[in-house]
């Protein structure tokens, strides 16, 4: 009779721990963390919601130098501002300044990315916060 009452918390113990998260198991991302200070690049897919937003982009070049500063450039306008590779290469940190209209587009590109993967021609971003559902793709020039 014992065992009948003791089967379903043995049950639950032997499936949770058969659930539970382990660490070794994530596979870390492509990462080339060289790479983006080589070269100028350009947005080639920015979208929040779902929604293309990448043309705010157009016109705007990019650099990452390798002392960590980012580089914005239109026309003759440069705004500098940081980058960064962290978290054992699974961040993209970049800061163009404040998330607001005023700063509009590059502030929108400040964020501490999730990389999906850095490589000497691509660099694929995603917000780990799914209500925005941002992604941010750089492709090298």
């Amino acid at each position: 009779m014992h065992i009948r009452k003791l089967f379903p918390a043995l049950f639950m113990t032997v499936f949770l721990a058969a659930c539970s998260k382990n660490d070794d198991d994530v596979v870390a991302p492509p990462v080339d963390p060289n790479a983006p200070s080589s070269g100028t690049w350009k947005v080639a897919l920015f979208s929040e919601r779902n929604e293309d937003k990448t043309s705010d982009f157009n016109g705007y070049t990019f650099t990452f130098s390798s002392t960590a500063v980012a580089s914005a450039v239109k026309g003759s306008v440069t705004t500098n501002g940081s980058w960064s590779i962290t978290n054992n290469s699974s961040r993209f940190n970049i800061d163009f300044g404040a998330k607001s209209d005023a700063n509009k587009p590059l502030g929108e590109l400040t964020d501490d990315w999730r990389i999906i993967s850095v490589t000497s021609t691509r660099i694929q971003l995603a917000d780990d916060n799914t209500s925005s559902a941002e992604v941010l793709t750089f492709t090298r020039i």
